[in-house]
C-alpha cells in the first residue's frame, strides 16, 4: 500500500497579532510537493508577515507549521496540549525553507561561492569539498557559475538575485519561499529573475512566491493565493482567480493592477 507524501507545507490556524490588530488572521493553506503558488495581494496585507512566521524569523501568536511533514515551532502533543519547540530544535528544521529575501542579505565580503558555501558547513555540516561541488552545480545551473570569485559588490542586482537564489537552494530545502524577488529591479532583470523562476518551476522545486507580477502568477504558478487584511480571500488556479473570483476585495484589485498595465 502507497500513502501520498506529506504537504512541502501545512499551515493550520496561523495568527500573528499586535495588541489588537491582527497581522495575520487564522490562516489554513497547504502547499504540495512540487506546487508553485504564488500569494499576492495589496501592501500591508500581511505577505512579508506570513514569511517570516513560516520560517518562524517571526514569532506567530497561535497555529501549527508543519514542513514536510515535521513541525516547526510548535507542536501537538498526543494530549492534545501545544508545545513550543526549542530553539535549538528550531533551529536544525529551519534549513528545510528557504527564504530569498527582498534585501538578499548575501554577505557583501565573500565571494558568491563563498555566500553559496558557508551556510551549508555550518548548519548542514557538509565539508569544504562537498560544500564547494554544491555550491559550483547551482551556480552553474542558475548561469553565474563564472562569478563564483565576484563579491556581491561587483555584481548587477540580477546576479546577486541568483547568487541569493543559489544560496537557498544549496541547503536542500523542501520549500522555497520568495518575497518580491523582482521588487527593485529594472524591467530588463525583472525577465531574468522570472526566467530563473519559471526554470525552477518547471524542474520541480516546490516555491510560494510573494509577487505583483500578474504574468508570472498567471502562466508560471499553480495556484494564487490573495490575501486581504492578514486573511486568505481567494485560493484558486491563477487564471480563475484573476479574471473571475467574485469577492469583492479581489476584483476591486485585479480590475485596478489589469487596467493600469493596459
Amino acid at each position: 500500500m502507497t500513502h501520498d507524501p506529506p504537504p512541502a507545507l501545512r499551515v493550520q490556524g496561523l495568527t500573528l497579532r499586535y495588541g489588537s490588530v491582527r497581522a495575520l488572521d487564522e490562516l489554513y493553506f497547504d502547499v504540495a510537493p512540487g506546487e508553485v503558488v504564488a500569494l499576492v495581494g495589496p501592501s500591508g496585507c500581511g505577505k512579508t508577515s506570513l514569511l517570516r512566521c513560516l520560517t518562524w524569523l517571526q514569532q506567530p501568536t497561535g497555529g501549527l507549521i508543519e514542513i514536510a511533514g515535521a513541525p516547526l515551532g510548535q507542536e501537538r502533543l498526543p494530549s492534545g496540549a501545544i508545545r513550543r519547540q526549542s530553539r535549538r530544535h528550531i533551529d536544525r528544521l529551519r534549513h528545510r525553507i528557504g527564504l530569498v529575501f527582498q534585501s538578499l542579505n548575501l554577505w557583501p565580503h565573500l565571494t558568491a561561492r563563498e555566500n553559496v558555501e558557508l551556510p551549508q558547513r555550518v548548519v548542514l555540516g557538509r565539508s569544504r569539498t562537498d560544500a564547494r561541488v554544491r555550491a559550483d552545480a547551482i551556480l552553474d545551473r542558475l548561469r553565474v557559475l563564472e562569478l563564483a570569485e565576484k563579491v556581491p559588490g561587483q555584481l548587477s542586482g540580477g546576479q546577486k538575485q541568483r547568487v541569493a537564489i543559489a544560496r537557498a537552494l544549496a541547503m536542500d530545502p523542501a520549500l522555497m519561499l520568495f518575497d518580491e524577488p523582482t521588487s527593485s529591479l529594472d524591467a530588463e532583470l525583472i525577465q531574468e529573475v522570472l526566467s530563473v523562476l519559471r526554470g525552477l518551476a518547471e524542474s520541480g522545486t516546490t516555491m510560494l512566491v510573494v509577487t505583483h507580477e500578474i504574468g508570472f502568477a498567471r502562466h508560471v504558478a499553480h495556484r494564487l493565493l490573495f490575501m486581504d487584511q492578514g486573511r486568505i480571500v481567494a485560493d484558486g488556479p491563477p487564471a480563475q482567480v484573476i479574471d473571475h473570483d467574485p469577492h469583492p476585495r479581489v476584483r476591486e484589485f485585479f480590475d485596478t493592477v489589469l487596467a493600469f498595465r493596459a
